[in-house]
């Protein structure tokens, strides 16, 4: 086959360079070429006979020269017109080169000869497992067989397409471009002999699927044994079909009458062809008729209603499945109306039977849930008593929307035609021809495994819901007492710094009243003015402690001056002296931290005068870059155990401590040599304070 091209390839090698392509004389040359290779574009020159031209058209153009076919490709512009009046049966000399294909390799033209009719070769007879190998691609046979069905194209009528089954039952496409009235309903169920050349069925992958028949015009059809009036056969018990008979024929139509017990409404489908890139509408009607002998399903393309309990004559084309005999390509016509049979009851424990295939049936089963698909109503069942798992289809036109109400779980009868389905595994399907095929029989009670689960999970989320409030609300609570009772505790603390500190510089000048006003009544009358000021002034410090306002005294002053001014009033006409001392660049503080230094360094005032028995007391601010100190020292008796103590149970005592410790200071508190008592609160600059605030807080939080 390669033969002719081995003195070029030798050629190739001697000169060291590629050598042109030879020019492909052969049909069978061509034929032998890989898709690949084809690629490479072949030059050719080839001679045969025109055995199928659409000439309506002016393409699809096949060769044959009495061994082998070849397709013409025809231009871009698809049409080969441009060479002329070309017709079938012409021998041509076609010049050109190869092209890959959509299965085998094509030749597009460059010119065409036509040299008119000279002889007409005779076809090829070859098997259909033959033709299924791809080999025969593009050659002229002939085969005879019976046309089952005939249509047209969607979308280019001019071709009229049939369903040839073949001696051995085989079902080939065959295309004719030229047909007349009357074609299509007189070839159905003839027996006829075709020629015509073979076209390869691919897929995108270019692997093959099948084969057709482009056989040309329907006039070159010979009939061998024309059809019969469909209605005119001798009618055929149902249960007889595919049973042994000595006289029965091959692919011819039979003829059947039962009444119908269900059918799938017709659909139409779009069928999409790869090869010839066409769109076929495929319209399929299943009715499933019974007799007293037996039941069939029958496909058809009539889209006439049929309701249960009709009476129908059908004629159509027998062919075996998986379960009952299927007639197919098959017409119909109403002729009367019984009533339906009586469904059959299939056994729990074989529900799944081929023997039931196209029976009416009725089935006891478990509701698993229902399925809500385009066009239909599913509804997934479990046979009773069994594990087998179906479903039952009820078409969507019927009105079932009562039955969406059956809860899942439910005991339910239903009814409708028994579909088998070969597998593997095996199954079914029953098609429900209304409502009132799905009878309950016991309701599922509402407490199942399901609900269950469902209120359990509802309980735990509620039950964590509680716990998450009642935590929220016991965490509100506790921050609203504690935020209580630190409000309580400073309004405590603010009114024994000041109320405490005011009555007691009070009760010193009224002290001071009592001894002086026999002796000294302008000294008693100076040291009562005194306490008069001191109580107007207690009274505006109590207004604003309780307000968490500012100290009036540093509205005014700075630290260093409101301490002076207030330890003054405090021990004006008494023996004890107060002094006030300032080291370092003097300058205003934050608001809150000289308001807690001030009721500090007061405080240390009170305890000095009420307890210590002191005659003078001395207060230090010291201002650097890196802190501020107040130094309060005293020549009283010190600290002793009745009056305070180093742990802070002394309210005064204790006071101060809590005040160090909100504005980050460092606090020092004893007796100091030689007698009296020393205070010292250092307050770090900047970060530092920031860090000892946090310690503060944690020292807080973990006491």
């Amino acid at each position: 086959m390669l033969g002719p091209l081995i003195p070029f390839v030798i050629a190739a090698i001697a000169g060291g360079q590629a050598a042109p392509l030879p020019v492909l004389t052969d049909i069978k040359a061509i034929r032998a070429l890989s898709q690949s290779d084809a690629a490479r574009g072949y030059p050719v020159r080839i001679r045969g006979v025109i055995t199928h031209f659409d000439e309506l058209q002016s393409n699809t153009l096949f060769i044959f020269d009495g061994t082998s076919g070849q397709f013409i490709q025809p231009p871009t512009n698809g049409s080969l017109v441009a060479w002329g009046p070309i017709r079938t049966g012409d021998t041509v000399e076609v010049t050109g080169h190869t092209v890959r294909g959509g299965f085998a390799p094509n030749v597009v033209p460059d010119t065409i000869r036509d040299f008119g009719v000279i002889a007409r070769p005779a076809p090829l007879r070859v098997p259909y497992a033959s033709l299924m190998t791809g080999r025969h691609d593009c050659e002229f046979v002939e085969v005879s067989g019976v046309i089952r069905r005939t249509w047209l194209s969607a979308g280019d009528s001019h071709i009229m397409f049939a369903d040839l089954a073949l001696e051995d039952g085989i079902v080939i496409r065959a295309a004719f471009w030229d047909h007349h009235t009357g074609d299509r309903d007189r070839f159905v169920d003839a027996r006829v002999r075709v020629r015509g050349n073979i076209g390869a069925i691919f897929g995108p992958t270019e692997q093959l699927v099948g084969v057709s028949l482009l056989a040309g015009r329907t006039s070159d059809v010979e009939v061998l044994d024309p059809s019969v009036d469909p209605f005119a056969l001798q009618v055929q018990p149902i249960g007889t079909i595919f049973t042994y008979s000595y006289a029965a024929e091959a692919n011819r139509r039979i003829r059947i009458r039962g009444v119908v017990i269900g059918d799938v409404p017709a659909r139409s489908v779009a069928v999409s062809d790869y090869t010839s890139n066409s769109v076929f509408r495929s319209v399929r009607h299943v009715i499933y008729v019974k007799d007293k002998t037996g039941s069939v399903s029958v496909e058809t393309e009539q889209t006439s209603p049929v309701r249960p309990g009709d009476v129908v004559e059908v004629a159509g084309f027998a062919a075996t499945s998986p379960g009952k005999p299927v007639i197919g390509d098959a017409v119909f016509r109403v002729v009367g109306s019984e009533a339906v049979p009586s469904p059959t009851t299939v056994p729990a424990g074989s529900v799944v039977r081929a023997d039931n295939d196209a029976e009416l049936v009725r089935v006891d089963a478990q509701l698993l849930g229902i399925l809500r698909a385009p066009g239909e109503r599913v509804f997934v069942l479990k046979s009773s008593g069994g594990d087998t798992a179906f479903e039952a289809a009820l078409d969507g036109g019927e009105d079932g929307g009562a039955l969406d109400d059956i809860r899942p779980g439910s005991a339910v009868r239903v009814t409708g035609v028994y579909a088998y389905q070969d597998g593997p595994p095996p199954v079914f399907r029953l098609l429900l021809r209304s409502a009132a095929d799905v009878v309950v029989l016991a309701s599922a009670p509402w407490w199942t495994p399901r609900h269950t689960a469902v209120l359990a999970l509802i309980l735990i989320v509620a039950l964590i819901a509680a716990i998450v409030f009642v935590r929220t609300m016991t965490a509100r609570e506790r921050r609203e007492y504690q935020a209580v009772l630190s409000e309580r505790n400073r309004v405590a603390r603010e009114l024994h710094d000041t109320l405490e500190q005011g009555l007691t510089g009070i009760a010193l000048q009224l002290e001071a009243v009592a001894g002086t006003v026999q002796s000294s009544p302008s000294a008693a009358q100076h040291s009562l003015q005194v306490a008069r000021q001191m109580l107007r002034y207690s009274l505006e410090e109590t207004r604003r402690s309780v307000l968490d306002l500012r100290s009036q005294a540093l509205e005014t002053n700075d630290l260093p001056a409101a301490l002076s001014t207030l330890a003054r009033q405090m021990t004006s006409g008494t023996p004890i002296r107060a002094e006030v001392r300032v080291e370092g660049a003097r300058r205003r503080l934050d608001a809150s931290l000289e308001h807690h230094l001030l009721r500090i360094g007061l405080e240390a005032v009170t305890n000095a005068v009420k307890h210590s028995g002191a005659t003078r007391i001395d207060m230090v601010v010291r201002f650097s870059s890196s802190s501020t100190e107040l130094v309060v020292t005293d020549d009283g008796c010190g600290l002793h155990q009745e009056n305070g103590d180093m742990g802070g149970a002394h309210f005064g005592v204790q006071g101060i401590h809590e005040r160090a410790n909100k504005i980050g200071a460092v606090l020092e508190l004893g007796c100091r040599a030689g007698g009296g008592t020393r205070l010292s609160v250092t307050v770090p600059a900047g970060e530092r304070r920031s860090e000892v605030l946090t310690i503060a807080r944690d020292t807080e939080t973990v006491g």
